[in-house]
């Protein structure tokens, strides 16, 4: 039987160990489901050719982690999945990163 994609899920109550900051929707096997049937292998773009590899093949948000869109959603080989969450965390991380430097201040002798 498949399954249904809802229009407007809830989010999925994850277990207390759970690494996702992100909870999925209720309907995320679904999604799975579908992106597997429309992208049949994987969709990672490399010096201008397509992955194509039919082994390991998981789900990738290629957008924000909390688009849970399947227009959003891209079917990656476990190496190019791995990869791109890895580019995605680094991203964040230097985004959130507290920079250890002081900000410049103006001179207190010059005038504006």
């Amino acid at each position: 039987m498949a399954r249904k994609i809802q229009d407007n899920p809830r989010p999925r109550k994850e277990s207390a160990g759970q690494w996702r900051r992100v909870p999925r929707p209720v309907d995320w096997l679904a999604r799975v489901e579908y992106v597997k049937a429309r992208d049949v292998t994987c969709r990672r773009v490399e010096n201008g050719k397509i992955c194509q590899s039919t082994q390991g093949l998981e789900v990738h948000h290629a957008g924000a982690p909390d688009d849970h869109d399947v227009a959003s959603l891209i079917l990656l080989c476990h190496r190019h999945h791995a990869w791109e969450t890895g580019q995605q965390i680094a991203e964040s991380r230097e985004r959130n990163r507290i920079s250890r430097k002081r900000p410049a201040e103006r001179h207190p002798g010059l005038i504006e």
